[in-house]
């Protein structure tokens, strides 16, 4: 009995070194994982204790979930904050959709325009996060970047219209390039009933493959103005745009949120999609 005892310690901690290149695995107290996140200052009125996937004394930062997709798939269902891991990342606080259209669902920005959330910030905001990720907030163009470095994703824009009626525009991938490259986005192909806001070439240009813009760093293609500026809100602007959804006097979907139709509310969502595989992870 104790031989195979023995063993069975043997395998599981040639399985923790395997998983950790060579390293063994070494726990973190609640008060040591809130120094490793790299967006608490995103974080109002919460503590550790509260984020959905941190409530055991000891955290193992190795087996935190890389998105909330692959926190569903190890039993996840209640929607809220979690602490996830992607890959050559600071740990982040991401809000997680647990229930909406199969679950599985991590919030990159949420704007309700009643909140009133000051969407013309800086660059430097824009790249770092800001808002309340409980609420309204922009994860951050760093951290959506290094979500969608090392994984495929598919992405959907959720609007909800003037008369309150949710619709979704999904681009079966998505990717936010690097700061170099000023944050350009990239999509692929469209699906939904928002109509395709971002990829169709329209009076004002078209948004996929433009780099990200704020009022103090203008990347747009409009020669005589800033559309950041005079839309007060960071965005992949061309000349300027056909969808806005950082904006907190109004959001604009081309054929859905217009000023007489004005939208409600809107999010955006992003899970794998199927082209490569999220490994399980523990918590």
């Amino acid at each position: 009995m104790g031989s195979k005892m023995l063993l069975y310690c043997a395998a599981f901690l040639c399985i923790l070194i395997i998983f950790n290149g060579g390293v063994v695995a070494s726990p973190l107290t609640l008060e040591e994982l809130a120094s490793k996140i790299g967006n608490h200052h995103m974080l109002r009125n919460v503590t550790p204790a509260l984020l959905k996937n941190v409530h055991k004394p000891e955290i193992y930062e190795e087996y935190l979930a890389r998105d909330c997709r692959a926190a569903f798939r190890r039993g996840r269902r209640e929607s809220g904050l979690y602490v996830i891991r992607p890959k050559h990342s600071p740990l982040l606080v991401v809000y997680c959709d647990m229930e909406y259209d199969g679950g599985g669902w991590t919030v990159l920005h949420r704007n309700d325009v009643n909140q009133k959330l000051l969407w013309s910030s800086t660059w430097k905001d824009y790249k770092n996060g800001f808002g309340d990720l409980a609420t309204d907030h922009w994860l951050g163009n760093d951290n959506i970047h290094h979500l969608t470095k090392h994984n495929a994703y598919s992405v959907r824009f959720l609007i909800v219209d003037s008369e309150g009626e949710m619709k979704h525009a999904d681009y079966h991938s998505f990717k936010v390039d690097s700061e170099g490259a000023g944050y350009a986005l990239r999509l692929g192909n469209y699906s939904g009933d928002a109509g395709d806001a971002l990829t169709t070439v329209g009076e004002s240009g078209v948004h996929d493959n433009m780099r990200f813009s704020t009022h103090d760093q203008d990347n747009d293609r409009r020669t005589n103005t800033n559309c950041a500026l005079d839309n007060a809100g960071g965005w992949w602007y061309d000349n300027c745009y056909s969808a806005l959804l950082n904006s907190g006097s109004h959001i604009r979907w081309r054929g859905l949120c217009t000023d007489i139709r004005k939208c409600k509310s809107a999010a955006i969502l992003i899970r794998p999609n199927g082209q490569n595989c999220n490994l399980p992870s523990r918590f």
